[in-house]
């Protein structure tokens, strides 16, 4: 089977399958308190797992704690080194959004995506706003003001939080971004237009163009400026890779399915670095390809691409990176879309 016609029998299987998903699997048991600083964590859809025979696979790991003490989930597909991050709402009281993430999280493991795509989902960053339905952290941060930021304001307030990063959640994405170098960030949350919006960032344009969305599905660049310390400016701005918001709409109206929100993730992906595509395209050339994902090469790792270097308004300490997304030297020597795989991990550095 030719490689376009893979791609495409992948999408129209994963497009028949979102409509009937049902909620995800609610995840087992995780470690409390410190204990996910020393002990090692076992990470869904990785090789090497053996699962009891009748025992049902959690959905979603913890990959850290937030000011709360509540795990912070996440998930990983694939086996390829461009990374993908897809986020649920940030704005902690969006149910809607951890609803699509859930079905997101069920289908990637089901079908892996193909060629050299790695998707790394983060259920919520801020799952204190979830369980205390408000927008803020335990702290009362709002987290899309806390990212580093040459604008971050000058006068800090409880909303933008003492300094830039100072919040748990706001630091566990940084460590994920340093770490896994993604080249897009999707961010998925609530809005209350008729009908699902996208909004890319120029970058998501000049190396890709259009979004891959249906056609009643609305999407545009980001209007006007970016608000000071959100995780769009940050991903613009400072790390300078493509972003997008889904802002989906109420519900009882058009509903974003799953397979959707994953062929916008990693559907045009451009065939050089990022910084190769900015060049070309500001050259006028051409710098996507109508090629299956499996055929594009793999994006080379930049080098010295910090995020604490950033911030003019206060000072950023990253902690090391996360460990919950690494895979091991383990292998598997038959492997399907529907197999339970898992990661070994060994305890993060000191």
């Amino acid at each position: 089977m030719k490689p376009l016609t893979r791609q495409v029998c992948f999408f129209t299987l994963l497009l028949g399958l979102a409509a009937g998903l049902a909620r995800a699997v609610p995840a087992g048991e995780q470690p409390s308190g410190n204990a996910l600083s020393s002990t090692p964590v076992r990470v869904a859809n990785g090789p090497g797992y053996q699962t009891p025979q009748g025992a049902v696979l959690p959905l979603w790991i913890s990959g850290e704690r937030s000011t709360g003490n509540r795990p912070i989930e996440v998930f990983r597909a694939g086996k390829g080194t461009q990374f993908i991050l897809i986020l649920g709402s940030i704005f902690g009281n969006d149910p809607d959004s951890i609803e699509l993430l859930d079905a997101t999280c069920e289908l990637s493991r089901m079908y892996p995506p193909p060629g050299p795509v790695t998707l790394l989902l983060v259920r919520t960053p801020n799952p204190d706003g979830l369980a205390e339905h408000v927008h803020t952290n335990a702290h009362g941060v709002e987290l899309n003001r806390n990212f580093p930021s040459i604008n971050f304001t000058s006068a800090p307030n409880r909303l933008t939080g003492p300094r830039p990063a100072s919040e748990l959640e706001t630091q566990y994405i940084l460590r994920v971004m340093k770490e896994f170098q993604p080249v897009r960030v999707v961010h998925v949350r609530s809005g209350t237009s008729d009908k699902p919006l996208v909004f890319i960032n120029e970058h998501w344009k000049q190396t890709a163009g259009a979004p891959v969305v249906p056609d009643d599905v609305g999407f545009d660049l980001y209007p006007g400026s970016f608000k000071a310390g959100s995780l769009e400016e940050f991903a613009s701005v400072t790390q300078k890779i493509s972003a997008a918001t889904v802002v989906l709409a109420p519900r009882g109206t058009r509903k974003m399915l799953p397979a959707e929100l994953l062929r916008l993730a990693v559907g045009r992906l451009p065939q050089s670095t990022p910084a190769a595509d900015v060049a070309d395209a500001e050259e006028g050339k051409t710098v996507t390809t109508p090629v299956p994902a499996s055929m594009i090469p793999a994006r080379a790792t930049p080098a010295g691409n910090e995020p604490s270097s950033v911030p003019t308004h206060g000072e950023v300490e990253l902690l090391p990176p996360p460990p919950e997304f690494a895979p091991t030297s383990l292998s598997s020597p038959v492997e399907k879309p529907s197999d339970g795989r898992y990661f070994e991990l060994s305890p993060p550095p000191r």
